[in-house]
């Protein structure tokens, strides 16, 4: 447990560094050895670190020249989102924010233009995630909130059958859940969420003709991402 926690905490300071630049693209990071001196490790752990960060596309590793730092805009994944916010000013946190809400509504846009053609009888693992969500609404424990939101999410994916949305959206839910200031934004009002889903979950039990199109839902999420956006700028 202590080193698995050791490898989390040396990825987590270096992943921070090559997310502010730090460690500037094609920099070639300082021998194991080193680097177990500085973070009072052994050199597994921090190979065991750098190992996971090649993994996940912010270093490469060349025999005999050791691990370079690759450019995270084009070879990392939304997971470096944390770190990259971490340290930034609130105005370049809310601009991250904005943007990755903007995402968010695109992408909801295609799931909810794939839900307007599936039966109401095959909703019934999302209307039982909203009811669970309902729930962690009342305890008002934030992380309950989001974890429960997030199984919404992954009802409403699985619906669509769509394994291409599922990969594209659940990333960005994850990460949205990770970021503490935005999620407590988000969540600042959970019974509104629980009324939003709830409307969601009429509209698609309507007759498919008379379901609102996927453009009218866009509206409502541009509307609440909006609030959020303000609930963040004055924290």
């Amino acid at each position: 447990m202590l080193e698995s926690r050791a490898v989390d905490d040396v990825a987590e300071v270096l992943r921070h560094e090559i997310a502010r630049g730090v460690l500037a693209v094609g920099e070639r990071l300082a021998p194991e050895r080193q680097l177990a001196l500085r973070f009072e490790v052994n050199r597994g752990t921090v190979r065991a670190a750098l190992g996971r960060l090649e993994a996940e596309g912010l270093l490469s590793v060349r025999q005999g020249s050791g691990y370079l730092v690759r450019d995270f805009r084009r070879t990392g994944s939304l997971e470096l989102l944390p770190s990259l916010v971490a340290g930034r000013s609130a105005k370049e946190r809310l601009a991250i924010a904005s943007d990755l809400l903007a995402v968010r509504r695109q992408l909801a846009a295609l799931v909810l233009e794939r839900l307007r053609e599936v039966p109401s009888a095959a909703l019934a693992s999302v209307r039982r995630a909203i009811e669970d969500f309902e729930l962690a609404a009342q305890s008002r424990d934030v992380a309950r909130v989001a974890a429960a939101d997030l199984d919404v999410l992954a009802a409403l994916l699985a619906v669509t059958e769509s394994p291409v949305l599922q990969l594209c959206a659940s990333p960005v839910a994850n990460v949205l859940a990770e970021l503490p200031e935005l999620r407590d934004a988000i969540y600042a009002e959970p019974q509104t969420n629980v009324m939003a889903y709830r409307a969601l979950l009429a509209a698609l039990e309507l007759p498919r003709t008379k379901r609102p199109s996927a453009d009218q839902l866009a509206v409502i999420l541009a509307e609440r991402d909006r609030v959020t956006l303000a609930r963040l700028a004055e924290r």
